[in-house]
């Protein structure tokens, strides 16, 4: 098995599955009904999720683009571990930050959501190192 390339398969897919989670009460309850209180949800925290999502996907696309050879692969790598921080990071002070609201008591799936967007953001990191360390061994 191949670790170098597999941890870069799972970085890339990880910042996709990490914007698609952070997404589904978006595409879920994107009715008028909760369009305020979505609003507050999604604008919790530091950077709110547009800054996850942000952080995610160009953790996704410096892992992509270091086996390209443009730049030097050790200064990507490292910069891709430094983004997946930024995007765990990020989003566990998003889930910190979250009040509940009426949208919760009639979803209760949403008071596992943030939690599960942090669980699945530490795959970021944890893959954009285990890349580094195969690429710079």
């Amino acid at each position: 098995m191949n670790l170098r390339a597999v941890s870069r398969r799972t970085g890339i897919a990880a910042g996709v599955v990490t914007v698609l989670a952070l997404a589904a009460p978006y595409a879920v309850l994107s009715g008028g009904t909760y369009a305020s209180q979505l609003a507050d949800y999604y604008a919790s925290g530091v950077v709110g999720a547009g800054g996850i999502a942000l952080f995610a996907l160009l953790s996704a696309v410096v892992i992509a683009s270091v086996e390209r050879g443009n730049l030097d692969p050790g200064s990507l790598a490292g910069a891709a571990v430094v983004l997946g921080v930024a995007t765990t990071l990020s989003a566990a002070l998003w889930a910190a930050a979250i009040e509940p609201s009426p949208m919760f008591r009639d979803n209760l799936w949403l008071v596992w959501h943030p939690r599960a967007v942090v669980a699945i953001s530490v795959l970021v990191p944890a893959s954009a190192a285990a890349y580094a360390r195969q690429l710079l061994a």
